[in-house]
């Protein structure tokens, strides 16, 4: 398990499992497509503490190219449904995932207009909101947007390459 401390004091759990999955879709050749979907898990009661411990894969009515991603929203919304019931409701969204094909990624100007957008219009359920951004080196950046404060996203961690 991998564990990040943003700025705030909010912490980050991500599950190997879901490590492993997000590794499966690296853009390692030039031919690849971005890749990419939403964040699942839960919020540990009374605290800022959060763990993703699944992420949803790329669905067939996804828009894909080399350099851009855009997941069907009623694909995603289907699985947050079925995990909120299947876990009774403890699993839930938690925020974005997706490729970029470079080393040590970094959000994109349509990247920040997404997490702006899910803060303005309270699509999650918590106040936090996640992206991580896959690199081509297996680099992760991992940031977050806190809809009580701002709705910019704050860096927190480049991890690099994981094996």
């Amino acid at each position: 398990m991998y564990t990040i401390t943003f700025p705030d004091k909010t912490i980050l759990h991500i599950e190997d499992s879901a490590i492993k999955k997000l590794f499966r879709y690296v853009q390692k050749h030039k031919a690849d497509l971005e890749a990419g979907g939403i964040l699942l898990g839960k919020r540990y009661q009374a605290r800022e503490e959060y763990i993703v411990s699944d992420i949803s894969e790329p669905d067939k009515r996804d828009i894909r190219s080399r350099f851009a991603f855009v997941r069907n929203k009623c694909s995603a919304q289907r699985i947050i449904n079925q995990l909120w019931a299947e876990s009774n409701g403890i699993i839930n969204y938690l925020g974005e995932w997706h490729t970029h094909p470079e080393y040590n990624p970094t959000p994109s100007q349509v990247d920040k207009k997404l997490i702006k957008q899910i803060i303005y219009d309270h699509s999650n359920v918590f106040v936090k909101v996640f992206l991580i951004i896959v690199g081509t080196d297996q680099s992760l950046y991992i940031g977050m947007a806190d809809s009580s404060t701002s709705n910019d996203i704050t860096f927190s961690e480049r991890l690099g390459e994981i094996k």
